[in-house]
């Protein structure tokens, strides 16, 4: 069964387009659920943001050389049962953009023009093909999202509230059609493919599919979540995006900025000092929830906690715990424990695991 797949609308009032980082960091896991929910597919951006760009990034995992071209679907389709035969080649034969399969490793090419068009309602979002035009060989392979690491994504910048936020966004489904195999679905496959194996096979190209829906309130994360997903693991970085942090008011003589990922790390893992220092445990949960904030979660539950936190942090480091008097520690202690009620969803707009069922490391 085919689902149907539709787009928010959100007017742009201008496509600025910058350059983005050759350098993988997806934003969550997707769901390996085979099957498209029934909801319509989206693609939209927070209220008042302008599109800067969009870049399309996939993993050669077997090169061929040649050049690989990307189009726009026109036609709606689903993981668990496309195949060559119903699919009936819905694509736009126009070229949107395309990359290389020079080498084993990460390849982009830029369609922002095409995610405008989604945004702004003159085309549908059934997301995009890929195709090897030349009949050359071998063909090339890319991971897929159901091979566990190096999905395929979608680098979504755009600017909101003054600053540039960049979104990865895996696909949230991808699949190979094979001429060969006309009635054959491919779309638990951990590898997808395109072009001819030999000079006797039929062709392969492959379907990926993008979303990214704003939730009104957004959701918030652990301070373990964004520790675990800082790239020094097998998780990407979810946390440079979103720097610079400020704990404490912005330039004030004892706030922290928290410039890059390494200082963001040691700050949620209260590396400093002993973590019963409760300014070090309220560097943690501040910045775990500011993280949040810049992803796009309400503050109002703890916007007045957050403001008399940078006001006392502006003022105290965290050498200064030790000679703060029993209430004031308290003080401290309370505002830490707010926040971290805040990130694990106990009060605020709700715990990502909860709002939209994410699969997070917390």
């Amino acid at each position: 069964m085919r689902i149907t797949t539709s787009l928010t609308v959100l007017v742009l009032i201008g496509i600025l387009i910058i350059g983005c980082q050759n350098d993988p960091s997806p934003v969550q896991p997707a769901s390996l659920d085979p099957a498209l929910p029934e909801a319509a597919s989206v693609i939209e951006l927070p209220p008042g943001a302008t599109l800067v760009s969009a870049t399309f990034y996939i993993y050669v995992n077997a090169a061929n050389g040649e050049t690989i071209y990307i189009h726009r679907v026109s036609d709606e389709w689903d993981e668990s049962t496309v195949t060559w035969s119903n699919f009936g080649g819905e694509f736009d034969p126009a070229v949107i953009a395309s990359f290389v399969a020079d080498d084993i490793g990460w390849r982009s090419a830029d369609i922002t023009t095409l995610v405008a068009d989604w945004l702004d309602g003159t085309y549908d979002n059934y997301g995009i093909l890929i195709d090897q035009q030349d009949q050359n060989f071998p063909r090339a392979s890319y991971f897929s999202r159901e091979f566990g690491s190096n999905n395929p994504y979608l680098e979504i910048c755009y600017t909101n509230a003054g600053g540039t936020v960049c979104e990865n966004l895996i696909a949230i489904a991808d699949a190979y059609i094979w001429e060969a195999d006309a009635d054959g679905n491919h779309g638990s496959a951990d590898l997808l493919y395109t072009g001819w194996l030999n000079e006797n096979d039929l062709e392969k190209q492959s379907l990926l599919l993008f979303e990214r829906e704003q939730p009104t309130d957004g959701c918030t994360r652990t301070i373990g979540y964004w520790k675990n997903w800082s790239g020094f693991g097998p998780q990407p970085d979810m946390v440079t995006q979103y720097l610079p942090i400020w704990l404490g008011n912005d330039g004030a003589d004892s706030s922290i900025a928290v410039l890059n990922v390494d200082t963001a790390v040691q700050i949620l893992s209260m590396a400093w000092d002993s973590p019963k220092n409760g300014i070090i445990k309220l560097y943690a949960q501040l910045l775990g929830a500011k993280l949040s904030f810049a992803a796009g979660a309400n503050d109002s539950a703890v916007a007045d906690v957050v403001s008399a936190a940078d006001d006392f942090l502006a003022e105290h480091g965290w050498g200064s715990w030790y000679e703060l008097s029993k209430t004031d520690q308290k003080m401290v202690n309370e505002w830490m424990e707010t926040l971290d009620m805040y990130n694990n969803g106990e009060i605020g707009p709700g715990h990502c695991d909860d709002v939209d069922g994410g699969d997070y490391i917390d």
